[in-house]
């Protein structure tokens, strides 16, 4: 008995610790959301001429890889190549209109001036449909330059 009365006090100091632990807060705290900055019309453009960059030699090489596999013609190939070609000096002279300091509007005809005179609503016509999927990820990307000049897709 002795015993219990010098541990009682720890026993209910110990209850009492449980029990406050286990209540949750009154009043949550909220953080407010972030608000979405959207990028520059600009910045659009440049990652998308970026990511064509990258995508036009592995666009030719799965074309090849195709061809050898016997899943499109050399045609095809020729047509890809030509495609990615012509993606890949529109996209260099894009980014050197992008660099240039020229305001965005006068950036953004010349861009839609230099994407219309590379043919390649033209080009992307002489594909196959069987070897229109090689090319569909490049079509996006274009698609995103041009909407973010507010021209017209192919």
């Amino acid at each position: 008995m002795n015993t219990l009365r010098r541990i009682a006090p720890l026993l209910l100091l110990l209850v009492l610790g449980l029990v406050s632990l286990g209540c949750p807060p009154s009043t949550p705290t909220t953080v407010p959301p972030t608000p979405v900055v959207a990028a520059p019309p600009q910045i659009t453009v440049a990652n998308a001429v970026n990511a064509l960059a990258q995508a036009v030699d592995g666009t030719v090489v799965s074309a090849i890889a195709a061809r050898d596999a016997g899943k499109v013609d050399a045609s095809d190939v020729a047509a890809i190549e030509s495609f990615a070609a012509a993606i890949a000096r529109a996209g260099k002279s894009v980014n050197v209109e992008l660099r240039s300091p020229d305001s965005w509007e006068v950036q953004r005809v010349k861009i839609l001036q230099i994407v219309a005179s590379s043919g390649l609503g033209t080009l992307k016509a002489h594909i196959s449909p069987g070897a229109q999927q090689l090319v569909s990820f490049l079509v996006l990307l274009v698609n995103e330059v041009l909407s973010a000049v507010g021209g017209p897709t192919i």
